[in-house]
C-alpha cells in the first residue's frame, strides 16, 4: 500500500474512532436510563452517570443553590437596593393611585380576591377576630390600669378643683336650660296644668273649694311658666345646681371605679362591660364598609398617604429583608431543590442539558474526531518511520 494512502486510512479512522467514542461517552450520561440486567447481574456503565447519580446530583444542587445561588445575605442585598426602593415606591404610588381613582367597592374589590362563598367565610373570621380582640384588649386594659380600685378622679383626664367646677357650671347649665325649654313646650305646658289641677284638688277646705270655683288653670300656667323660668335662668339657681353637681362629683372623685359602676348598674364592671362589647353590631358594621367606595376612603387621606409611600416603602423592604432568612430556614431550600430535581423527568433534564450546551457537545465530538485524526496521523507516520 502506497504510504500516503496508509496515512489517510490511518487518520480517518483514528478521527472516526475518537468522533465516535466522544459521542457514546456524551450519550452514555443520560443513557440507558434503566439498569440492564443479565440474568441476576447488571451490566457495567448501566445506567447512565445522571440516572444513576440523580439523587446525588439533586443534593448538591440544592446545596449549592442554597450555599451559593440563592442566599439570604444576597436576596437582602437585593431588596435593600436603592433600585428596588425606587420600583417598590412607583408600585405603591401606582396602586395608590388606581385605588383613588377606582369606582369599585370594598366587596367588590374584595370578591376580585375572594369568590362569594370564601368572602362570606373571611367576614366571619374577621368579625371573631374583632369580637376576641375586643374583649382581650379592654380585659388586659382593665387589669393592667387596674381601673377596679384606682379612684375616679385618677383616670379622668384634668380631674382638677377648677376644672370640676366648670364641669359643674356647664352641667348645670345644660340642665336648666333643658328643664326651661320643657317648660316652654307643650307638653310641659301640660304638665304645668296638670299639676295645678292636682294642686287645687288636694287643697281641702273652703279655700280649697273657692279656688276650684274663681281659678283659671290656663291663665295660672301662662303667668307661672315666665316666673319658673326666670328663676331657672337665675344665677342663684344655676349657683345652687352646680354647687350640688360640684359636691356629688368631689364624692364620686374619691371612690373607685368598680365601687361606682357595680353602684349604677348593679353588676360587676368587667362583666358588664364585657357583655356590652358583645352587643356591638360589628356584622352590621362590616356590611356598611362593604358598600363604602374605595376611592371616598381613601380621597380625604390621599396627599398623606402620598407623602407616606417612601416611608412605607422603606419599611416594608426592612421587613422583607428581616423576614428573609427564618422564611429561608422554614422552606429548607436545599431540601425542596433536591425534591424538585428528583421529580423532574431524564428525559426533559436531557432536553434542558442539551439546549443548553449542545453546540458544547457537539464541539467535544468534533475535538475527539480532531484528536484521533492527529493521533492517526502521528501514529501512521511513526510506523512507517520504524518500517524503514
Amino acid at each position: 500500500m502506497a504510504d500516503w494512502l496508509y496515512i489517510m486510512v490511518s487518520v480517518v479512522v483514528a478521527a472516526f474512532v475518537g468522533g465516535v467514542t466522544n459521542h457514546f461517552a456524551i450519550k452514555m450520561l443520560f443513557h440507558p436510563r434503566n439498569p440492564i440486567m443479565i440474568g441476576k447481574r447488571r451490566l457495567p456503565f448501566t445506567p447512565g452517570l445522571i440516572p444513576k447519580r440523580r439523587d446525588d446530583i439533586a443534593e448538591s444542587l440544592g446545596n449549592v443553590v442554597s450555599d451559593y445561588l440563592v442566599t439570604s445575605e444576597g436576596l437582602q442585598e437585593m431588596v435593600l437596593r436603592p433600585e428596588f426602593r425606587s420600583q417598590a415606591e412607583e408600585k405603591l404610588g401606582a396602586l395608590l393611585e388606581r385605588w383613588a381613582g377606582s369606582s369599585i367597592t370594598v366587596k367588590e374589590a374584595a370578591l376580585r380576591l375572594w369568590t362569594e362563598e370564601e368572602w362570606e367565610s373571611v367576614k366571619g373570621r374577621v368579625l371573631s377576630a374583632l369580637a376576641t380582640i375586643l374583649q382581650y384588649g379592654f380585659r388586659q386594659a382593665w387589669q393592667k390600669y387596674d381601673w377596679e380600685q384606682r379612684p375616679l378622679k385618677s383616670i379622668v383626664p384634668g380631674w382638677s378643683e377648677e376644672n370640676r367646677q366648670l364641669w359643674s357650671e356647664a352641667a348645670a347649665r345644660a340642665i336648666l336650660d333643658a328643664v326651661a325649654e320643657e317648660l316652654l313646650s307643650s307638653k310641659g305646658q301640660r304638665l304645668l296644668a296638670k299639676m295645678a289641677s292636682g294642686l287645687v284638688d288636694n287643697t281641702g277646705g273652703f279655700f280649697g273649694t273657692m279656688a276650684a270655683i274663681f281659678m283659671d288653670e290656663e291663665k295660672l300656667v301662662q303667668k307661672l311658666t315666665p316666673a319658673l323660668v326666670r328663676a331657672l335662668q337665675g344665677d342663684e339657681a344655676r349657683s345652687k345646681v352646680a354647687s350640688a353637681i360640684n359636691d356629688r362629683l368631689e364624692l364620686y372623685g374619691e371612690k373607685a371605679v368598680g365601687e361606682l359602676f357595680y353602684s349604677w348598674v348593679g353588676r360587676d364592671p368587667e362583666s358588664w362591660i364585657g357583655a356590652k362589647l358583645q352587643e356591638l353590631p360589628l356584622e352590621a358594621w362590616i356590611t356598611k364598609v362593604e358598600s363604602v367606595r374605595i376611592a371616598s376612603l381613601i380621597e380625604p387621606w390621599r396627599s398623606q398617604a402620598e407623602a407616606a409611600v417612601p416611608g412605607l416603602a422603606d419599611r416594608m423592604l426592612l421587613l422583607i429583608a428581616r423576614v428573609i432568612p427564618p422564611a429561608m430556614k422554614a422552606i429548607r431550600l436545599p431540601q425542596l431543590v433536591k425534591e424538585q430535581v428528583e421529580k423532574f423527568p431524564v428525559e426533559r433534564l436531557e432536553e434542558v442539558i442539551l439546549s443548553v450546551s449542545g453546540k458544547e457537545f457537539r464541539a467535544i465530538t468534533w475535538l475527539g474526531v480532531l484528536l484521533g485524526a492527529m493521533i492517526g496521523l502521528m501514529q501512521s507516520l511513526m510506523l512507517l518511520w520504524i518500517g524503514r
